[in-house]
């Protein structure tokens, strides 16, 4: 039995944000998914977020190569990554409609944290906790209790 009630409590809103049971909650809880599982279930995951700046602008293989060394910058941020993860496990419980952009979210946590992470570090966090998500390319919706939000500001 979980002793920790803000752990308890986490499990319950994550069983809740996403229809799980309680032991398939508790377990995603107690064993994260690492980055190169998250990067390989989204493959346009950048640091810059979802894709790239200004793709329209660029040919096929300068997109490709542009996401490959994004990403490869976001691999590099992986211990960062971890410590985002969790502090978002720690102070802000899920929901289950995602409506909390990520960059705004991100702001938040750089202000509460005094550390600076970009979006694509940011998103990598969120989805290894398990919020529920939308795209809304560059960035992503989580949700995210807005009390928890509001808290930040």
């Amino acid at each position: 039995m979980t002793q920790n009630r803000r752990h308890k409590q986490m499990i319950r809103a994550f069983q809740a944000a996403t229809g799980t049971t309680y032991t398939v909650a508790r377990r995603r809880q107690l064993s994260w998914p690492t980055l190169a599982e998250v990067m390989d279930e989204h493959n346009m995951l950048t640091d810059f977020g979802i894709g790239v700046w200004d793709s329209d602008r660029l040919t096929v293989g300068q997109r490709r190569a542009e996401i490959a060394a994004a990403r490869d910058r976001l691999r590099r941020e992986e211990n960062l990554l971890l410590e985002t993860a969790q502090w978002l496990r720690d102070h802000v419980m899920p929901i289950k409609t995602p409506s909390a952009s990520s960059y705004a979210v991100k702001h938040l946590i750089e202000d509460a944290t005094d550390v600076y992470m970009t979006n694509g570090v940011f998103i990598a966090a969120a989805l290894i906790v398990g919020y529920p998500f939308r795209y809304a390319e560059p960035n992503v919706l989580f949700g995210m209790s807005r009390r928890d939000l509001n808290k930040l500001r």
